[in-house]
């Protein structure tokens, strides 16, 4: 081989392996714990009790899943069309514009540990009360830039399935 094909396939060869190394959506080999830390925007999600699957936050939620590299964690859904309140104080609220609030949108925030494919998520405080100061796993997969989530314990029962995107 001259030293002109040894200095393009030492080009190529590094160039593949910049592309590799910076892309962020890249996981050759790479864990559940080394991938999932990061912004992840929601793309789907649907629970499923006895064989009944609901869109509960609609055909588009909207919705961001966070961990940090130092083991935090941030969750929220929501429906998209939420009503407005009528007043502009969210103290004021009706009766019916807080329970459309409360039954279109769940968030929390907490630690989590990974362990294989299961994150483990201890719940430090949470727009539903009951799911404060728990702790629940989750089996989650990551390929490429896709993470999907299934939740055995979903705060509206049943289990929920999720589908989410790396946030640039």
């Amino acid at each position: 081989m001259n030293n002109l094909s040894k200095r393009t396939t030492l080009l190529a060869v590094s160039a593949a392996l910049g592309t590799a190394l910076l892309a962020p959506g890249i996981a050759l080999g790479q864990s559940v714990k080394d991938q999932i830390v990061g912004t992840w925007r929601l793309v789907s999600i649907y629970n499923e009790v006895n064989g009944t699957k609901t869109n509960l936050y609609g055909e588009k939620p909207a919705g961001l899943l966070v961990f940090d590299k130092a083991g935090n964690s941030i969750s929220m859904i929501a429906k998209p069309d939420i009503p407005k309140f009528a007043k502009a104080n969210r103290l004021q609220g009706t009766d019916a514009e807080y329970r459309a609030v409360v039954q279109s949108i769940i968030s929390g925030f907490g630690t989590y540990t990974v362990e294989g494919d299961t994150v483990t998520i201890k719940t430090i405080a949470s727009s539903y009360p009951k799911r404060s100061g728990t702790t629940e796993k989750r089996v989650m997969k990551i390929s490429g830039d896709k993470l999907t989530t299934v939740n055995p314990t979903a705060a509206s029962g049943g289990t929920a399935y999720a589908n989410y995107v790396r946030a640039n």
